[in-house]
């Protein structure tokens, strides 16, 4: 591809935190739950693989174009009633053959200062770094990663300040991070990809 610039590569190794599971604090503790209420459930047990009937095939392929689809709509492109495809999407659900992911906006809910952090930890400490900087509300993604940085993590703040006292308060009080590199991420695509604002 002409004038492309390859900034860097990783694999990752670990995910701890992804950005289906990142939420900002916005809701109430009773609205979380209720949501959460709500969900459909996955069965007890690992995931196992299923062979799908040609129905299934169809109603994950609509799904996989259009997640946003109603169950009315649903039911009229294949054939079905509402409450069949309500039926149908619930079993793909429950044995865990589709998966639902929200990517929300950071700015619309009050974040629009995002970064990329990258940590060099000790082998000894990724656990810890990982599993301490999944459960912090500012980190919309983490993850261990091959590379002279092993830990990526893109943090959400409310300006400037904030991402401040998260390097310094959150980061500098965390054990076995030996470096730590920080840019601010001017676009963050859908699908996770960034661009910063420093030169390539």
């Amino acid at each position: 591809m002409p004038d492309a610039a390859v900034l860097g590569t990783h694999i990752t190794l670990r995910p701890f935190r992804t950005e289906a599971d990142w939420h900002a604090p916005v809701l109430t503790a009773e609205e979380e739950k209720r949501l959460r209420a709500s969900l459909v459930r996955p069965l007890p047990g690992p995931a196992r693989r299923h062979d799908l009937t040609p129905t299934e095939r169809r109603v994950a392929e609509v799904l996989t174009r259009n997640a946003r689809i109603s169950l009315t709509d649903l039911g009229k492109e294949l054939g079905f009633s509402t409450a069949t495809a309500g039926r149908r999407v619930a079993s793909l659900l429950e044995r865990r053959v589709l998966r639902l992911r929200t990517a929300a906006d950071p700015a619309v809910l009050g974040r629009p200062v995002t970064a990329r952090v990258r940590l060099k930890v000790h082998p000894a400490g990724l656990e810890t770094v990982g599993t301490a900087l999944s459960a912090c509300e500012d980190v919309r993604f983490c993850a261990a990663v091959t590379g002279r940085h092993n830990i990526l993590a893109d943090v959400c703040a409310e300006d400037e300040s904030g991402l401040y006292g998260f390097v310094v308060g959150t980061l500098g009080a965390l054990p076995h991070i030996l470096d730590c590199d920080t840019e601010i991420l001017t676009h963050v695509s859908a699908h996770g990809s960034a661009a910063s604002d420093q030169p390539g």
